[in-house]
């Protein structure tokens, strides 16, 4: 097999996904998603759920991800974490004379990321982090809406478990997990003090 370098991530493109027969060969090693990629993700696409890109490298893809309008909610004690710092996503950076009134709204525009997945043979080298780095990136240059958080329902199974990816690549959950739900939900700002970025996965 030929040898995936890391430097070859400056070279991936997103695009639209138009034509679902390039996903034909697409594996991620995890069950559960590829079983879903198979058999439902083009009705989500279709029936307007989300809209949906491939990462491409010349002509092989490499990854997908799939976005979604999204609002989120946040207790008190969610916000006195973020509000002090407490909070492993960082504090959000609102200007003095709007804390009060961001403080006090019942939820917050966002942007979910409704599904990513890594072909196998790509995993470990760094493609997650560039996908949530170029995700944000798209959260706050989109002029459509308003955007201050992503948001994701991060894969918690036994089979497999993306809520540490997620923690690293600085979200933090909305909730406790539960154990009638395969996932996590969990959210990130996308205007943070001191935004500082580490390479993950």
């Amino acid at each position: 097999m030929e040898r995936i370098t890391t430097p070859q991530i400056g070279n991936l493109v997103s695009v639209p996904l138009t034509d679902f027969h390039v996903l034909e060969d697409f594996c991620s090693g995890i069950e559960s998603m590829d079983t879903f990629i198979r058999n439902d993700f083009k009705l989500s696409v279709e029936n307007h759920f989300c809209e949906a890109y491939v990462v491409m490298l010349k002509d092989e893809v490499v990854a997908l991800f799939a976005l979604s309008f999204d609002s989120l909610d946040l207790d008190s004690d969610d916000k006195e974490e973020l509000q002090s710092g407490y909070s492993s996503a960082g504090t959000p950076n609102i200007g003095f004379d709007y804390q009060e009134t961001f403080y006090s709204k019942p939820r917050y525009p966002a942007l979910d990321i409704a599904y990513l997945a890594v072909q196998e043979k790509w995993r470990g080298k760094h493609i997650g982090d560039f996908l949530i780095k170029e995700i944000a990136d798209i959260a706050r240059t989109q002029t459509l809406a308003g955007c201050q958080f992503l948001t994701v329902e991060a894969l918690a199974t036994n089979e497999y478990s993306a809520v540490g990816f997620y923690d690293k690549c600085g979200f933090t959950p909305n909730e406790l997990k539960k154990p009638y739900k395969d996932t996590l939900r969990m959210y990130m700002p996308l205007y943070i003090k001191d935004d500082v970025w580490e390479d993950n996965v």
